[in-house]
């Protein structure tokens, strides 16, 4: 009788780290666009990162702790991520005997489906959507899975480099010029308090919407290269074989511990006014860009923490034939697994909790009671994914994606490859 194999136990740290990282996009997003007050308004005590009281303890601790953790770090991790998923795609597509071309045109499909998704939820819920974006670069990034990984890297850094240029001289700039002097205003929504009705929240967010797309391709390029790395990541193993690439991942957390320090630091230490609060709105911006690289080095961070786990969970499965994952787990990778329900999910909950015309929460609040309300919401998303998972559903979102991507059975079908044709690397 034939042996059927059993698949080994999924990888944990992918989904791990999606989950956890969109407790870092609700502080975020919540703070920077949700709810636009006058605390938010340029020129008041920490205004970048949600406001802060002067004098109010729990402000000033939480202002420091996201500048450091919080603000371009789920973001460039997840974008990390992203091209890493690609990988694991491009190595099914391989097995399952694509030619290029068939791959290149799966991949395509997947992703500009996704930019479909993001043009929807920018229109209709978000203005600052990330699915657009992440759907063009994915699209991109299919024309590219033929090139080596050394030359996959010389562009992945090479737009990294430039886009932290740009930001720099933006940054020098609003230091000697100031904000609208500049040029580079950091609002781009009203005040949430103006937003008094749904019809006319969806039309200013639908004319945000517009301005913010505007700047995709400048996020294509501060975000692309960072899609590439995951993509070389997913390649050559890093995250599947830790103690092999131990040194490089070593070396990403370290660059992302002086990305933390020397430059998250001093913003949450200018937004308390500990040091020249004139340095908040550069430092913030340069943030933006050097930010970038904090995306490996805590998905590398996690690798590292989540190996011993990992092998641990292949010995059980040696032995026992359990997969699955700690207890402790269990709600973080559900919602890792989930991430795309995840994320729309919190913007049909942040218009359910703090628009005038809903529960209107946190309309006055600064950043401590802001990043509450991000907190909520991301926890109500966990709660779900965990139910979803107990009940062995995809999340709705994931399942239309694949089977829009896919067709009707959701998945990748194997393909009968022709002699002669280019196949994958």
């Amino acid at each position: 009788m034939e042996t059927i194999a059993r698949p080994k136990p999924r990888l944990i740290v992918p989904d791990l780290a999606r989950g956890l990282a969109l407790l870092g996009i609700a502080a975020a997003n919540v703070t920077q666009a949700w709810i636009m007050n006058p605390a938010s308004e340029p020129g008041q005590p920490g205004w970048t990162l949600g406001g802060v009281r002067p004098g109010e303890s729990a402000d000033e601790v939480l202002a420091v702790f996201a500048a450091l953790f919080v603000h371009v770090r789920g973001l460039p991790m997840f974008s990390t991520l992203l091209g890493f998923g690609i990988g694991l795609i491009v190595a099914s597509l391989h097995r399952k005997g694509y030619p290029v071309a068939r791959a290149r045109a799966v991949l395509v499909r997947r992703y500009l489906v996704l930019a479909a998704f993001g043009l929807a939820h920018t229109f209709l819920l978000f203005y600052g959507d990330i699915m657009t974006m992440y759907g063009v670069i994915g699209a991109l990034v299919a024309l590219m899975i033929t090139l080596k990984s050394k030359a996959l890297r010389i562009i992945a850094y090479s737009t990294l480099l430039f886009s932290v240029l740009l930001t720099i001289l933006g940054a020098v700039g609003i230091y000697y010029m100031g904000v609208e002097e500049a040029g580079l205003g950091l609002q781009i929504a009203p005040p949430t308090a103006e937003l008094t009705d749904p019809l006319t929240y969806l039309r200013e967010n639908a004319a945000a919407g517009s301005t913010a797309l505007s700047g995709l391709p400048l996020g294509v390029l501060s975000l692309g290269g960072l899609v590439l790395l995951g993509f070389v990541w997913a390649r050559e193993g890093y995250l599947v074989d830790v103690d092999r690439h131990r040194r490089v991942l070593v070396t990403w957390v370290c660059v992302a511990a002086a990305v933390v320090l020397l430059i998250g630091l001093p913003l949450g230490l200018a937004a308390i006014g500990v040091i020249d609060p004139a340095l908040e709105a550069p430092l913030y911006v340069a943030n933006t860009g050097l930010g970038a690289f904090t995306g490996p080095g805590i998905l590398a961070g996690l690798a590292l923490l989540t190996n011993p786990l990992q092998k641990r969970m292949y010995r059980r499965y040696e032995e026992t034939g359990v997969a699955a994952p700690p207890a402790w787990t269990y709600p973080f990778v559900a919602l890792g697994k989930r991430s795309m329900t995840g994320y729309l999910a919190q913007s049909f909950l942040f218009v359910a909790l703090v628009m005038p015309f809903t529960l209107g929460l946190a309309q006055d609040a600064t950043i401590t009671g802001k990043t509450a309300v991000g907190a909520l919401v991301w926890l109500i998303t966990l709660g779900l994914a965990a139910a979803l998972e107990a009940a062995g559903r995809q999340g709705p979102f994931e399942w239309a994606h694949r089977r829009l991507s896919y067709g009707p059975t959701g998945r990748i079908e194997p393909f009968a490859p022709r002699a002669g044709r280019e196949q994958l690397p």
